[in-house]
């Protein structure tokens, strides 16, 4: 199964720089700020370029602490008021079958990226604004909060277990837990 997952994730998944990799001294150059509906601002003035605001997040990690912007040349710091991307829409994959599972949730983030929800990307609950929803787990330690329109989409198709009285979602063969 993995292998064939791994297939449907490159599909899908938009390219990142290698930032692992790069061990630049930070720049102090700007002031990078992403707001909580996970718009891009530097020196206060929004990223209305899509094609830029993509470039910078190809190149955003989160290490734990703090967010960065990491090129081989310098590193900046990125403050993020709650978390970096936001997923403002879903549909299910047109080809799950060809990759051996029942269904596929494919999300986008406000960037027009896409996500497979399964093992790698997956779903969790944490606190936005003193609330549980949920979140999807990204790459290079990065996350992106479920919009509440999404969520309400999901509840519609989710299971309620009543043993556990929770709401699930699947997607690639793993369970997630919604509320």
């Amino acid at each position: 199964m993995t292998n064939r997952l791994d297939l449907l994730i490159q599909q899908y998944l938009t390219h990142h720089a290698p930032t692992e990799c790069w061990q630049a001294g930070e720049c102090g150059v700007g002031n990078f700020h992403i707001d909580s509906s996970g718009r891009w601002f530097h020196q206060g003035d929004e990223i209305k370029r899509l094609p830029l605001a993509r470039l910078f997040a190809s190149v955003l990690s989160y290490d734990g602490e703090r967010h960065w912007l990491k090129t081989p040349a310098e590193t900046c710091a990125v403050s993020v008021e709650a978390t970096p991307m936001v997923i403002t829409a879903w549909h299910m994959c047109p080809n799950a079958a060809q990759y051996g599972f029942e269904k596929v949730i494919i999300c986008e983030d406000n960037l027009g990226r896409l996500w497979p929800v399964c093992a790698q990307f997956s779903l969790y609950i944490d606190d936005y604004k003193g609330q549980q929803v949920p979140h999807l787990k990204l790459n290079y330690g990065l996350c992106a909060r479920i919009a509440r329109n999404v969520l309400y989409q999901w509840v519609e198709i989710a299971e309620y277990r009543d043993s556990d009285d929770m709401m699930l979602l699947h997607s690639a063969g793993d369970e997630f837990k919604l509320a």
